[in-house]
């Protein structure tokens, strides 16, 4: 035990006899302890309203009111948030054992001994950091829950994705096509079924087709050996094997080259592998492989730009993703589980006013799932109260940048950035982003790049 243990801990003693409590304050302010007093319990009650102590010292006997009293209504009013210590005659150890019935965490006698004080208050201070302790680990486990499941919710829809999720599960080795649009959470659900599917250190590797030059694709998911090509200096792991025995996620399969679709295939069927370069077979057993697309897989096919025996492959086992205009009895409880995640990172208490949650619940939301997180954490920086007005919200200038409003509004009202904004809301809406970038002129990297300027993904 460090002597500079007692530091900081807040100690509010209650006694009718002024000898006692400046004793004990001179005392326990020497080794650091912040202390407060009351003469009475009556008063103390009244301080400790405004401002509650984590650890209180009261004598048993006092005027007004009575410390096994006093003892009941702190309980009553705080639970185990407060901590009593009575102090007790000598010929009080039957009271003083009624006080542990009652709730008291310790007792001293009088006439007081410091060391007995320091070492009763050292004993407290070790159970409220373990109260402490044992409340983080708790939330931090509510945390990983909500990470798991705070994607969902008890609409009809919601129900329906995670009993097909749970099916999935139970066959590592069957592939599964995520469906859905743009921030609706298709990589939420992947790392849900990688939960169900996969003991915790099962590694989860996701990897973005369409953010990937068409000429490193093949090196990003295979692997290449030392030598394959100019500039590989030495054998690279690709997600492939970096996944092995867990998940691995591909993102926007849609976009992926032609060339490279036709080596997933074979991954697929036949569960094998090899890096570029090289000549050894890797297997990968029961990994899962997951797949994503926000577009039509079928309607590729039709058009040439998606091989059809791969289409059938991942098709096996679908699972549509609804938007969040489709569930929105789930807009609310995701908007609490947003602002119960900002609340913790910026230490306040925030709520949704009735007028903003009703906003929520009648908004579009084309980015679904990401575009509400935004808006919340946009209006948890800008809010001037803990409660969350509509104004807060910005919802207005959300609805004129749509579609349907860019195509009215005319340009002269606009600065540069604000054109930049409207050409690459209006390419995004009319395709995937490799059709997007081909509109605009530019690489689909520096489409990503605008994207993140905007908050577009």
């Amino acid at each position: 035990m460090s002597k500079h243990e007692l530091k900081d801990l807040e100690v509010f003693i209650v006694d009718d006899d002024e000898a006692i409590r400046d004793s004990l304050t001179m005392y326990l302010s020497s080794l650091g302890v912040i202390v407060r007093c009351a003469c009475n319990p009556i008063d103390a009650l009244v301080e400790l309203k405004k401002k509650p102590a984590g650890v209180v010292i009261s004598d048993v006997r006092m005027p007004q009111m009575d410390g096994m009293t006093f003892l009941k209504e702190l309980k009553k009013a705080y639970g185990d948030d407060t901590e009593v210590l009575i102090i007790t005659g000598h010929s009080n150890e039957t009271l003083a054992i009624e006080a542990l019935k009652n709730g008291a965490f310790d007792y001293f006698r009088k006439p007081l001994h410091a060391r007995e004080v320091v070492e009763s208050l050292k004993r407290t201070k070790r159970f409220n950091d373990l109260k402490k302790e044992n409340a983080q680990l708790k939330q931090r486990l509510k945390l990983n829950q909500h990470e798991d499941f705070g994607f969902f919710g008890d609409s009809p829809a919601s129900q329906n994705m995670l009993e097909m999720m749970r099916r999935v599960s139970k066959i590592p080795q069957t592939s599964v096509w995520l469906h859905g649009e743009t921030g609706a959470g298709k990589e939420v659900a992947a790392r849900h079924i990688h939960k169900l599917s996969c003991e915790d250190e099962k590694t989860f590797v996701a990897i973005n087709c369409g953010a990937i030059p068409e000429k490193l694709i093949e090196s990003e998911l295979f692997g290449h050996e030392k030598g394959a090509f100019t500039g590989a200096d030495s054998r690279r792991l690709g997600v492939f094997e970096l996944g092995k025995g867990g998940t691995v996620f591909l993102d926007e399969i849609s976009e992926m080259p032609l060339n490279a679709q036709v080596k997933l295939l074979r991954v697929l069927e036949d569960r094998v592998f090899r890096r570029v370069g090289g000549d050894q077979e890797i297997k990968l057993g029961e990994t899962r492989i997951l797949v994503a697309s926000n577009r039509d897989l079928g309607a590729l096919v039709e058009a040439g730009e998606f091989r059809e025996d791969l289409y059938f492959r991942v098709n096996i086992a679908k699972i549509p993703i609804p938007a969040l205009r489709e569930r929105r009895d789930d807009i609310i409880p995701l908007a609490e589980r947003f602002l119960q995640e900002f609340s913790q990172r910026s230490h306040r208490s925030l709520s949704l006013s009735q007028a903003a949650a009703k906003a929520l619940e009648t908004y579009s939301f084309k980015g679904n799932i990401r575009e509400l997180r935004n808006i919340l954490e946009r209006a948890t920086i800008f809010a001037m109260e803990d409660e969350i007005q509509l104004n807060d919200l910005n919802l207005t200038s959300g609805l004129k940048n749509s579609s349907s409003s860019i195509q009215e509004s005319s340009f002269d009202s606009l600065n540069l950035k604000e054109m930049e904004e409207t050409f690459v809301k209006r390419a995004i809406a009319q395709g995937n982003h490799s059709h997007a970038a081909r509109l605009l002129g530019i690489t689909p990297q520096a489409l990503y790049r605008k994207l993140d300027k905007f908050s577009l993904r």
